[in-house]
């Protein structure tokens, strides 16, 4: 019995690997010099409230500095107005707004363009209104929607609908922190970072999702059980927006090709990373999110060199 129980761990550790930078490398995508923006991959987000106007930018702006070749913000009239400013390269879809959030009508703008869309990033700063989760639960319904990244209110607005994951493919990357995944399991924050890898494992196969259970050392597991632990732990990214920007980050590289998996894994790599690199700069307080927009670039071209982290 004891023998059983120690092969078991040895097994249980052996399916967790430390994400490498050997291992990131193999998995960036390829950048052929007769590409054009259609080459890498068009994402959609759904994001931004008027209490919540970072989000959208640093989500959007992020798919963007990772390489997508086109992103789309849909969000309110009071978001646009105040991100169009700041990021002129997107392109916008408005939707109906109803008391600084999503209105009735969201549901008809959107499905009109999902076909020319490769990946859904569904609720930075979407905030949780009765017309948003009405939105958003119509929204899943559908069976034609593009790969999924649902983060945030996205994630807090699903936590209370039935049996969620059954409404969701397979391929959807769910990025929550602890306090979103403790809603979505009904577990309390303590329980879920007492045990982060078993307990992210067990959901990733319960739900047959990719989950990115994020914090220091993020934790991201298939649904089949493969397991990559982040190797950084920076207070510097403990921070409002930094969230954001990973999972921008993260539907940037699935917009061009990656599978759902191998795109979480990436995306906390280069996210984590471009952390580090601002920490040696900055010390590890008083980092804004927007300082790793710039870094992104500079973080994929470090990797491609070959440069030590």
């Amino acid at each position: 019995m004891k023998n059983d129980s120690f092969l078991s761990t040895i097994s249980w550790m052996l399916e967790i690997k430390k994400l490498t930078k050997k291992w990131v490398t193999d998995k960036l995508p390829k950048r052929p010099k007769d590409a054009n923006k259609g080459t890498f991959g068009k994402v959609l987000v759904i994001a931004g409230s008027k209490s919540f106007v970072g989000a959208p930018f640093f989500a959007t702006a992020a798919a963007y500095r990772v390489g997508a070749g086109l992103v789309t913000l849909a969000t309110i009239e009071s978001v646009y107005n105040i991100v169009a400013r700041k990021i002129p390269e997107a392109t916008f879809l408005l939707l109906p707004e109803y008391k600084g959030g999503i209105g009735d009508g969201a549901y008809e703008a959107i499905v009109e363009r999902l076909k020319e869309f490769d990946v859904l990033l569904l609720g930075p700063g979407i905030e949780q209104s009765l017309q948003t989760a009405e939105f958003v639960a119509k929204l899943l319904e559908r069976g034609d929607l593009p790969k999924l990244v649902i983060d945030a209110d996205g994630l807090n607005i699903i936590s209370k609908l039935g049996n969620w994951w059954d409404k969701l493919k397979k391929d959807t990357i769910l990025t929550p922190h602890p306090g979103e995944m403790a809603r979505l399991t009904g577990f309390s924050v303590e329980r879920i970072q007492s045990d982060r890898v078993n307990i992210a494992k067990s959901f990733a196969k319960k739900w047959g999702k990719v989950i990115v259970l994020k914090g220091a050392n993020t934790v991201v597991v298939s649904p089949g059980g493969e397991v990559k632990i982040s190797p950084f732990a920076n207070p510097a990214l403990s921070t409002a927006g930094t969230g954001d920007v990973l999972t921008g980050v993260i539907a940037g590289l699935s917009a061009q090709g990656l599978k759902s998996f191998d795109a979480a894994c990436l995306g906390v790599y280069i996210h984590g990373l471009a952390g580090e690199i601002l920490k040696e700069k900055l010390g590890d307080a008083g980092l804004l999110a927007s300082d790793l927009l710039l870094v992104l670039p500079k973080v994929i071209q470090k990797i491609k060199m070959g440069l030590d982290n």
